[in-house]
Order: structure tokens, then sequence, then C-alpha cells
């Protein structure tokens, strides 16, 4: 493990909200085999406060003992979590017993790593809710500081929301009858019910009460005039529900309502009785009730206490009909969210005979539709899709739109399939008066009742996995989940986790394939490749386990991995006079440390790079403009530089202009037809004499045959790469054949 890097400041502690009160002090969990970083991270942040509390450090050296750690440490508000300790995984492991076995949703984890380079996958993060990545020499003491304090933020405020969620429902299930209401309608029907009950009445009455508070939060109030509704009434009123005050005309009830509400107070006369409510967030009420209500000075204040009451349980009905529809419905659309999608499945699946589906629909290129016609346009085709879902299939399942451009649909016993689902989303609708046809893509997930146990979360899984798989190959149309698709992305799991512990053990290892001049015969040079060879496995092609590295950040780690290699080939065989090529991926030419890390491992053992040539692909060079200066700089260190795959993807003539280059390798797919087609000869002959007339050495790849062979020779074509010539040769087989 590398050590982590911290910079020790000797300045004044900062701290974060400073309070003078003792509370108790917030507990971080150190969980990593390194001792050394245990004393550095408590180093760095002794007697630093935040949010007006000390710091108490917890540790473990493993992934089981942090799980045992948190077990007894439930209240643990972040965990500093090494990715890499008895295993290659058991940081990533233990994260999923924190979030799944033991149950810390609020707890902040912040992975941490000694592998420069390397970052999670987007849905390991996802999955175990990882709430920040450092790499450890990141970690300054600032930097380590500010990291603590964001999270510790977030899990205070999470732990407050959880109690007050806690506490909105204790409240409620704790009160009288009356607090038992969770809706507005129920709750105010329920006070005119105990209005008579509390004073012995049979009366009559109606309950109404203001569209938004005065003094609520931001999304609640209302900028319009204030209106007043009537949300409860006695079966005498019933005409009057739904309606606002000002439309109900020629009634003595509405009259002196609209009066206790302009002198803000309750109205008592002979035959009518209006009570004034006012919640703490300026929700305002009236209580009308129609019987005559003689009170006796105890009555008075039992009066006064039970419209506290009544206010104190509409702010309560108020917020919570407010918080669950956030909760569960999303408030662009209107349908329901992930959450209240998954807590409706239940229901949907009460209906089902023998089958449910589940449909995955993403807008296809949503985000260019947002980067050119701003949000506001995105929010309108958002609504005119679920305009269209809601006409096709509200009446048959459940919708949701589960972030962004996704929705998701519910259907039992249904006979869509996702090419049909597709077909109709596809369909043009108007927008602001212009018609607009989408693509989708759709992932398709089904559960068959008779042999399976519905799981709404397996079944979103699935459906994800689908779509993810439809839109690598089959975007615009969908994908049907298949069980290889898990397996594949398992196998895909396992030899990262095998190939993280092949560089840590060195089993990787390098072959070269000779470059030979074709008038001369003899070998000019080699390029170095990468094989692995697993202790278990066997050998591994590079076609199983490269894509793996480039997708999980691991492309950095090879490519520094291959380039040291080669100059201990080059120390240790000193037979191999030959300049020996490296292949730099285009992510590593991006990466910000490529030069720096590189010049280290130059410095490692002094060594000479007077062999090694760097060769790049063209594809490395349209990203961005620190690949084309991260060249120039490898071209000032004395690098030879070679531009492999030539005319293979975003070929420009302008490279060979104004880049660095000494070395031009021409991609196979030009040699493979110079036989059968007269084209193929004239491009190739046509790059080789750009190439030749500019000085620059020509390299053709993929040579295999003797009338391939012959042809390049008579286009004066000099130095050739492939199996005609050798095979990738092991180091003993270099030093026997091919010198």
């Amino acid at each position: 493990m590398d050590d982590l890097m911290l910079t020790i400041i000797d300045d004044e502690i900062t701290t974060v909200d400073d309070q003078s009160n003792d509370l108790k002090k917030w507990k971080i969990a150190i969980i990593d085999d390194d001792q050394g970083v245990h004393d550095v991270t408590k180093l760095a942040l002794s007697g630093v406060k935040i949010l007006g509390r000390k710091i108490e450090f917890i540790s473990a050296l493993s992934g089981e003992e942090g799980r045992l750690l948190l077990k007894d440490n439930p209240d643990c508000a972040v965990i500093l979590l090494d990715v890499v300790m008895e295993t290659s995984d058991a940081g990533l492991e233990l994260a999923d017993k924190i979030r799944n076995e033991l149950l810390m949703d609020n707890v902040q984890i912040i992975l941490r790593t000694g592998q420069p380079g390397y970052s999670p996958e987007e849905e390991i993060i996802s999955r175990y809710e990882i709430n920040d990545y450092k790499t450890k020499n990141e970690l300054t003491r600032d930097k380590l500081f500010t990291s603590i304090a964001t999270a510790i933020r977030s899990y205070n405020h999470l732990r407050a929301l959880d109690e007050s969620k806690k506490g909105l429902r204790n409240v409620i299930e704790a009160s009288a009858s009356l607090m038992k209401e969770r809706s507005v309608h129920d709750f105010a029907s329920g006070v005119l019910q105990q209005i008579n009950a509390l004073f012995n009445l049979s009366s009559q009455g109606i309950f109404c009460v203001s569209q938004s508070p005065s003094d609520g939060p931001i999304e609640l109030i209302d900028e319009s005039d204030s209106q007043y509704f009537v949300v409860a009434t006695s079966p005498s009123f019933h005409d009057f529900y739904g309606k606002d005050l000002q439309d109900i005309s020629n009634s003595h009830e509405v009259e002196i309502a609209q009066n206790t509400l302009i002198n803000k107070q309750n109205q008592i006369q002979e035959n009518l009785c209006s009570l004034y409510l006012s919640t703490p967030s300026g929700w305002e009420g009236v209580v009308v009730i129609n019987s005559p209500l003689s009170l006796n000075e105890v009555d008075e204040e039992l009066l006064k206490l039970f419209c506290l009451n009544i206010s104190l349980g509409l702010e309560n009905a108020k917020f919570f009909t407010h918080l669950n529809n956030a909760a569960f419905y999303d408030e662009v659309t209107g349908l329901y969210n992930r959450t209240g999608f998954i807590e409706k499945s239940s229901e949907i699946l009460k209906s089902a005979k023998s089958s449910m589906a589940l449909f995955i629909v993403d807008i296809d290129y949503f985000h260019e539709i947002i980067e050119s016609l701003g949000f506001e346009f995105g929010n309108m085709v958002l609504n005119a899709v679920t305009s269209s879902l809601n006409r096709d299939f509200l009446s048959d399942g459940i919708i949701a739109r589960l972030h962004s451009d996704v929705f998701a649909l519910l259907l039992p016993d249904t006979n869509w399939h996702y090419r049909d689902i597709t077909k109709e989303c596809s369909k043009p609708f108007m927008i602001e008066g212009n018609s607009l046809r989408l693509g989708v893509t759709v992932g398709e997930a089904t559960c068959d009742l008779s042999t399976e146990t519905f799981d709404i979360e397996l079944l979103l899984r699935h459906a994800e996995i689908a779509l993810k798989v439809a839109k690598e190959h089959q975007r615009g149309v969908g994908q049907l989940f298949e069980s290889k698709f898990e397996d594949d992305k398992r196998a895909h799991l396992d030899i990262l986790a095998d190939l993280r512990n092949g560089i840590a053990n060195e089993e990787l290892f390098l072959v070269l394939q000779p470059k030979v001049s074709m008038t001369e015969g003899y070998v000019v040079g080699y390029e170095a490749l990468i094989r692995w060879q697993h202790p278990i496995k066997g050998l591994i092609s590079p076609n199983a386990f490269i894509p793996v590295a480039e997708q999980s950040g691991l492309y950095f780690d090879i490519d520094m991995y291959v380039f040291r290699k080669a100059l201990a080939l080059i120390a240790e065989n000193p037979a191999i006079t030959k300049p020996i090529s490296v292949n730099v991926s285009a992510n590593s030419l991006h990466h910000s440390d490529f030069i720096s890390e590189l010049k280290k491992i130059i410095a490692e053992k002094d060594s000479d790079i007077s062999q090694i040539e760097i060769e790049i692909t063209e594809n490395a060079l349209v990203r961005s403009d620190m690949a084309i200066q991260h060249l120039r700089e490898l071209k000032a260190l004395g690098f030879v530089l070679c531009l492999d795959d030539f005319g293979a993807g975003y070929s420009s003539l302008s490279y060979l202009l104004k880049l660095p280059l000494d070395v031009i390798k021409i991609d196979r797919s030009f040699v493979t037809h110079i036989e059968k087609g007269a084209k193929a000869l004239f491009v190739l002959e046509g790059m080789l004499q750009i190439c030749q007339n500019l000085s620059m050495r020509v390299v053709v790849e993929g040579v295999e045959t003797q009338e391939q062979a012959d042809i390049l020779i008579a286009l004066n074509a000099d130095i050739a790469q492939g199996f005609f010539y050798f095979k990738p040769l092991t180091i003993e087989e270099v030093l026997i054949k091919a010198l």
C-alpha cells in the first residue's frame, strides 16, 4: 500500500461553525491496512472541531475488522475506507455490507486508495452509495479537512431529516384521533366531528383553509392572491365542498367565515360559531358550525386549547401532504418517482395473474436537447412523453420517471414488448405548435409469476442492465434482459479484481513482435505487447482484459507497468540493441500525471530511454490539447514518436505537419485489401509517398503473405510488421531468433 501523503500546516486550528456547547463527538472510522495512514490522519485532524463538536477516531486494519467495528458503532458519521486491504476489493465488499447488512444509510463513505489514476466505475459508486473518492496523495491536510467537514454536514443533514420524519410520525400517531389523519380533507372532517363530541352538539359545519402558507417553504408559497378553499363539510353544506369562499354567495356561514379571516379572531353569534386558526407557517383556516355555543370560563379555555391543537394538526397534515408528494412523486411530470414506483408496484402485483413486465424507456440524446434548447424546453419534452405514456398505459399499470430522461413502466399480464414500446414512444407529438419526433431506447425485464418470486428491485436492475446493453448495441430499439448479461457483468468484475492482483503480483509480462526491413531481411526494432499469465486460469487473452482495464480506470496503471517492464527488459538483456516501441493508450495521454509519472519511473533506476519508442493511436489526438502538449513533452524528453494505426480512425494529414512525429505505422486494414482491389493499392501508394516525401519512417502493419510483401517492396515500402515475418516472441525466443 502506498503511504498517505499529508501536508501538515502549522497554523491555527480551523473549525466549522464553532460553538461553545459541549456536544458529543463525531465518530470517524479509519479502515485501512496501513497503520501509518491511521496515525497521520489522526495527527492531521487532532483538535479540530466541526459544527461545534470534536472528532473521535475509531480504527480497523481490515475489512472484516471494519465490519465488526461499525456494527458496534452505528452512530459513526464518516468512514475513511481503503479500497485494497486483505483483498483487492475488500473496501468495496465492506461498502456493500455497510449499506445492505448493517443498514447504515446516513453514514458518509469516502473511498481512499494509494493507486493514482484508478477511479471506481460509476455503477460501483452508485451501487454502494460512495459519497467521495480520493487518492491518498491528494489528501493534504486542508483537503482532508474539507472532505471530512463536507461529509459530516451531509451526515448531519440526513440524520436531521430522519429525526424530522420520525418526529412527524410520532406526533401524528401519538396524538388523539384528529392527529392521526394524514390528509387535509380527513383532518378537517375529523375536526367537525370532534367539535360536536367536545361540546355535545349535533351541528352542521364547514372547514376552509388557505391555499398556501404566507411564511412556509418557498415551493409552497403561491404568489397569486390568497384563496380559501372549503376542504370539508357536513352533509348540509355538501355543495360548498371544493369551492373558493369568494365563489359562494348568499350564505351566512360564508359571511362569518370571511369576517373571521379579516379580524383574525373567533366569532360567536347566536346561532353561528366561527373559529379562527393560524399555523406557525402562516396557513390560515376557519371552522364554522351552525349551532349556538354557550361557553363558560372552562369551556373558553378548552376551546382555545382545542383551536391550538387544530392549528398544529393542520400544520402537520399540510406538511405531511407536501412531504408525501415530494417523497413519492416527480415534481416535473407528476408521475411516481423511483421510491413511489417501488411502493406502488406491490398493488399492481395483486392484479397480475401470470406475469409482470417492466420497461425502462430512455430518451435518446436528451442531453443534446437540453444543451441546445434549454431546460424549460426539456421539461416540455418530458411532459409530452408523460402524456403519451399516460394515454397508452396508465389504465393498465404504473408509470414513473426514475431520473433525468428515464421512465419506467410496469405492466401485468401484457402482450407489449420493447419493440412495441419503442414504436409507440417514437410517434410525433406537438410542442409549442411544432411537431417533434423522438427516438427512445428500451430495456425490458419480465417476471414469470409461476416460477419466479416478484422482486421489483431485481426487475429494475435487470431492465437497467438490458437498457445499457441496448444503448451499446441497439440504440433506438431496445433489448430484453438475458441472464448472460448478468453473467458477463460478474465476469467483468471478476477479471477486474484478478487484474488488480495480477498487476500487484507482476503476473503480466511482455512479448516482442519484431519489425523487419523487407529489402534487407533483418530486424530493425520491436513492438512490446502485454500478456497475462494467470496463476490459475492460465494465459488470458489481451482482448479479455484490456477493455476491462480501459473501462475501469486501470489503463494508466497498465501503461506505466509496460513502460517500467520495457526499461527493465533493456537493462537485463544488453544483447537486444534494437529499439522497442511501447504503446500508450489515449486515456493515459490525457492523464494529468502522465509525464510526471514517466519521469519518476525513468529516475528510479537512472534508465536509458534511447532504445524506447512511444506509439500513440490517432484517436488519442482528437480529444484535447493536453494530448498534443504531452506529445511535445515526450519529444523534448528524447523519445522517438510513432503514430500507430494511421488511416484507421480520425486520420488528419495535418498531424504529419504540426506534430513532432518520427514514424508512421500504416494500419493493417490497408494491407489486407491490396491483393484484391486497385483502390486499396492506390490509397496505400499515396500514403507511402506522402510519408516518404516528409522524410518519415514508415512501418506497414499486418503483412501476412509473400504476395503482400512483394507488392509493398514494389511500392518502396521498407519496414514491415506481421505474421509473415514474425509472430510475437518471448524474450527467450527473441534472443535466439530475432536479434
